[in-house]
């Protein structure tokens, strides 16, 4: 008995580990087979990708969907494989093991303790002395009692290791077979599905030797046609290629031509750069990448002149000239300048042709020139509401202009075109009761903007132009009204500040002036227009500059070799002047208008005037960096480097000054001039007796 039951022990304990060993195989095998799954999941979606990408091609689209679904269906049946192996193998056999041979450990616990204590009561029995009867009773009643209980134990620990014999291979094999039924399902379905695939794969296994059998005959012929052009171009010239050099106004499209051209940079070095241009909707414009934002080179080509170059190095180049700059381009042979210039002549053809309305409305859904497009009256309230919101956030945007320039009401929707200033709805209807002649009022929501006026308007703002009007309102009896003042109050103050100009800064007497200093203009940029790298590094002292005629007559005259031909004609001048009254002018706040050309002065280290700005900034003698040729606000442009002469202050009078500051382009000077009374028309003895309007040319 002893040795059966040590020899079922020893079975349970190689079946117990055995049973450990296969439960930790199938959740190897388990784990990896869910690998394998998510693996096979991203490779079905990498087909179905492919798929999609071939969606032009029916054959190959049609073929991947479907072996796509049918890898899904394969991945799928995987998944319940794995899934049956872990229940009924794993789980399976891991509850056998820790519950009914943890019971049969336990039942041997108690025999292997049970026989330990009949051992030793047979033993206290044997060692009990005759004369000692009380002692010899106890020990045989306490070997009685622990023989019957090890009997009921032995009884039970056989019942226990006959029931773990009986239940192991129940278990081992209901769990082999569970697994084996589904490997059969498994493979089952898998058949099934690719028995129903067959015809398919079938059909295209013939379907792809036609290809490859087409495809060599294609080949052939390819290189036979290649041999020939080979042959063929032997006797031809292919110098340049101009395989395209027409061009089409009445395009649908809108581009008139386009193509690849080298354009010179403004920068220092003048180096040229190739870039991909085009001529649409009445504008020049350029682009680096197909997927860059567009340049615009010429924002209305009803403003500027081309003319082939022939005095410069480069063959093939021709110039397209503004009212504010040039711009030299060089096409790849003489046949393809020609083209590009009679394209550019046609295109200013065409824009004068078309309707000012229908031209500004195109170029003001570009988005590469939102600085020149027009705003338009429009039949549709919405499509006028939207433009409307366009033309009041970026005249608003400009400095001071977030609030009213006479009372500081928040939000003003009115301006005054000929003063620059932006004004609420009460301040609106006190400059209308001024006249016209004083103050022409507009509104930013409900009126029609030309680009010339809302460029104009950009350029100006209501914190330069109270630099003006208001530079000296501290003293007593002159208190500026708020949003809720009374009208009253508000109508007096605005006829003091623009009819009666008693807030202007008057010019000091001569003994009062300082000596003769030498200025250059700085050029600063354009408004809403991208930043610039800098070029230079700039040394800012701030000192106050007064917006009168004293302290902006601190320029001198322009350097006399400075010339170039008008593009105006003599109606556009007095169109683009009509904005500024004798009695009225705005300043913008910048110093310099960006289309001047003006550059820094030869030496270095003279100090730059910048008007209504507020600071006088000192050159470092620095050799200044090439500017970045690819920034959205370049200036192509070449940057005419003048100096501005020496000049007496005292020389100067507001006729004078307006007449440098319009050929300096300076509109801060100029509205300061013509708010001291300048006249539009007076003349220059000493520059041929011109005026401020030719000067503006």
């Amino acid at each position: 008995f002893r040795a059966t039951i040590d020899e079922v022990e020893t079975d349970v304990v190689e079946i117990e580990a055995k049973l450990d060993k296969l439960v930790k195989l199938c959740s190897g095998m388990v784990e990896a087979g869910k690998a394998y799954v998510s693996t096979s999941r991203l490779f079905v979606s990498g087909v179905r990708d492919l798929s999609q990408q071939c969606q032009g091609d029916t054959v190959i689209s049609e073929c991947l969907q479907r072996f796509a679904d049918s890898l899904q269906e394969v991945v799928n049946y995987h998944m319940i494989l794995f899934d049956q192996a872990q229940r009924s193998v794993r789980q399976q056999l891991h509850n056998f093991v820790k519950e009914d041979v943890r019971k049969f450990k336990e039942t041997k616990k108690q025999f292997d303790k049970v026989r330990e204590d009949l051992e030793l009561s047979l033993v206290r029995n044997a060692q009990a002395p005759r004369h000692r009867p009380h002692e010899v009773e106890e020990a045989t009643g306490a070997l009685t009692l622990t023989r019957k209980c090890f009997r009921h134990l032995a009884l039970d620990y056989v019942l226990q290791i006959n029931v773990l014999q009986a239940k192991k291979k129940f278990e081992i094999l209901d769990s082999m077979l569970s697994f084996m039924h589904a490997q059969s399902s498994f493979f089952q379905q898998g058949y099934s599905l690719l028995h129903q695939l067959d015809p398919y794969m079938k059909k295209l296994a013939a379907e792809l030797d036609q290809l490859v059998i087409d495809s060599a005959v294609e080949k052939r012929e390819m290189e036979r046609k290649h041999a020939a052009i080979q042959q063929r171009t032997l006797l031809q010239d292919f110098s340049y290629d101009e395989s395209k050099v027409e061009f089409d106004v009445d395009a649908p499209s809108g581009v008139v031509m386009e193509g690849y051209l080298f354009k010179r940079a403004s920068n220092a070095f003048k180096t040229w750069n190739r870039r991909w241009f085009s001529i649409q909707n009445s504008q020049l414009v350029y682009q680096k990448k197909l997927k860059d934002a567009l340049t615009v080179v010429v924002d209305d080509l009803r403003l500027c002149s081309v003319k082939p170059c022939e005095d410069i190095e480069r063959r093939f180049c021709f110039e397209v000239v503004s009212p504010t700059k040039s711009c030299m381009l060089q096409a790849d042979s003489e046949k393809l300048r020609q083209a590009w210039v009679q394209a550019v002549q046609a295109s200013i053809a065409s824009a004068y042709r078309e309707s000012p309305d229908s031209c500004y409305s195109e170029r003001l859904d570009r988005t590469a020139s939102p600085s020149t497009s027009s705003i338009d009256s429009a039949t549709d309230p919405r499509e006028r509401g939207v433009k409307g919101e366009s033309v009041l956030q970026r005249v608003q945007s400009v400095a001071g202009n977030s609030q009213c320039g006479d009372c500081g009401q928040s939000d003003p929707r009115w301006a005054s075109i000929n003063l620059g200033v932006l004004l609420c709805i009460e301040c609106s209807g006190i400059h209308r009761s001024l006249g016209v002649h004083c103050s022409k009022v507009r509104s930013l929501t409900l009126d029609s903007w030309e680009p010339e006026l809302l460029k104009l308007m950009c350029e100006l703002g209501n914190r330069a132009v109270n630099q003006i009007y208001e530079a000296q309102c501290e003293g007593p009896g002159s208190r500026k009204p708020t949003a809720s003042s009374p009208r009253q109050d508000k109508e007096a103050w605005i006829k003091d500040k623009y009819v009666e100009k008693k807030f202007l800064r008057k010019a000091p007497m001569a003994p009062a002036l300082e000596a003769p200093r030498r200025w250059r203009a700085q050029k600063c940029p354009r408004p809403h227009s991208s930043p610039r790298v800098p070029t230079a590094r700039r040394k800012v002292r701030l000192e106050p500059v007064l917006p009168c005629v004293a302290a902006l007559s601190s320029v001198g005259t322009l350097d006399r070799k400075f010339r170039r031909d008008s593009l105006f004609c003599p109606d556009e001048l007095d169109s683009l002047f009509s904005y500024f009254d004798a009695g009225a002018a705005g300043a913008g706040p910048r110093s310099l208008s960006s289309d001047s050309g003006l550059g820094g002065s030869s030496d270095g280290s003279s100090d730059v005037l910048a008007f209504g700005s507020g600071s006088v900034v000192d050159s470092v003698t620095e050799e200044e960096g090439a500017e970045s040729e690819e920034s959205s606000g370049e200036a192509d442009g070449d940057a005419e480097a003048e100096a501005w002469g020496l000049a007496d202050v005292r020389e100067l009078h507001p006729g004078l000054l307006a007449h440098r500051a319009a050929r300096a382009r300076d509109l801060p000077a100029l509205a300061a001039a013509l708010a001291h009374g300048a006249e539009v028309n007076w003349a220059d003895a000493e520059d041929e007796g011109k005026t401020p309007l030719v000067q503006a040319v």
